[in-house]
């Protein structure tokens, strides 16, 4: 009689997966649209004579075909009917078409930007916490090891281990401090990214300055998606505790981000640059209109992730991470509290710093 062998295979946090099947549908749905728009863009400015600007429109259209599929995924009827309305009455204002089409992407766009984000977000988790856990044990470190150190700004001195969340978080309402330091980071990221890039000379020798912040804000729906990805780190407070300071994952990110976005020097020489080539009252101007757009595509981004998204996230997250660790990976003797006899008379007491630590590191 042949016997059977069972192996146990045991189980690791990169193992862990909050994609779904629709995330992976909307992703490809995503991909294939902007490669066409890529291809029709490019196609545009080589085979009409239409300018680069009007061109640009076309960059954010599968953000208006996620966001429309999102409406209707999720039965966001209301939503969308007011999303559709507000367009259609303003139509009878007498306001130009691009300005229709602004807030009519504005208000499907930004939809589909934080559907992107989201699927992003179901696709790092786990990904990034499965890479920080060994980062500082490992004896050889891969790239993307060293990406995601350089990312998240993980110190090297630090036993990346003893990674955890917030287990027992449940969301009731809308976590209104949170959302706008995450409006705030967001749009000061965005704002010099968005100078950075409209300034460069490159950008405003085929771009009109007068038409460019009308036509340009396509490129501003991707501004969120740099920050987005990263917001569940900060909900669910995701860290690596030490003897100390814990050390916030989402704090890492910030740091990085804020680093690489504030180009302070460049920035001010391509003001300088646009100043010398238009005038200063147009440029200005232009900096005004731009960050205005980027204050209403980040707003409307962020009140739409955390109104309807953020909280299904976080319950999936805890869920998952909860059945996979019930416990610290490296529980502390100090963290038992089944024996409390400190308030018994008689009972004496000791500083436990006096005796040092003593930790339990669960091996592989």
């Amino acid at each position: 009689m042949k016997r059977t062998s069972f192996v146990r295979k045991e189980a690791h946090v990169s193992e862990l997966s909050l994609v779904r099947n629709e995330d992976k549908m909307m992703m490809i749905i995503f991909l294939l649209s902007l490669a066409i728009c890529a291809v029709g863009f490019i196609a545009l400015l080589m085979y009409t004579e239409l300018e680069m600007g009007v061109a640009l429109m076309l960059v954010s259209v599968p953000f208006l075909i996620v966001g429309l599929i999102t409406y209707v995924r999720e039965g966001m009827w209301k939503a969308l009917l007011i999303a559709l309305a507000v367009p259609a009455a303003l139509f009878f204002l007498d306001l130009t078409l691009l300005v229709l089409f602004f807030v009519a992407f504005v208000m499907v766009g930004c939809v589909g930007v934080v559907s992107v984000g989201l699927v992003l977000q179901r696709k790092v988790f786990f990904l990034v916490i499965s890479t920080i856990e060994y980062a500082n044990i490992k004896e050889k470190l891969t790239l993307w090891d060293r990406l995601v150190i350089f990312a998240f700004n993980v110190p090297p001195d630090i036993d990346t281990r003893k990674i955890t969340m917030e287990y027992n978080l449940k969301r009731s309402g809308i976590p209104v401090k949170e959302m706008l330091e995450t409006m705030s980071f967001a749009f000061i990221v965005g704002t010099a990214m968005w100078i950075y890039l409209s300034m460069n000379p490159a950008f405003m020798s085929d771009i009109n300055l007068i038409e460019a912040p009308i036509y340009a804000f396509s490129l501003i729906m991707f501004i969120p998606l740099l920050v987005l990805p990263w917001v569940p780190f900060k909900s669910l407070n995701v860290r690596i505790t030490t003897n100390h300071r814990d050390f916030s994952i989402y704090g890492g990110a910030e740091e990085t981000l804020r680093k690489m976005a504030v180009p302070i020097f460049a920035v001010f020489v391509f003001i300088l640059i646009a100043v010398n080539n238009t005038s200063l009252p147009m440029v200005l101007g232009f900096i005004a209109t731009s960050i205005m757009f980027n204050m209403l595509v980040v707003a409307a981004s962020c009140v739409v992730f955390y109104l309807f998204f953020e909280s299904e996230f976080v319950d999936d997250a805890v869920a998952k991470w909860k059945v996979f660790r019930p416990v610290s990976m490296t529980m502390e003797l100090t963290e038992s509290r089944s024996t409390e006899t400190k308030d018994l008379t008689g009972t004496p007491s000791r500083n436990l710093e006096d005796i040092g630590e003593m930790d339990i590191i669960s091996m592989r």
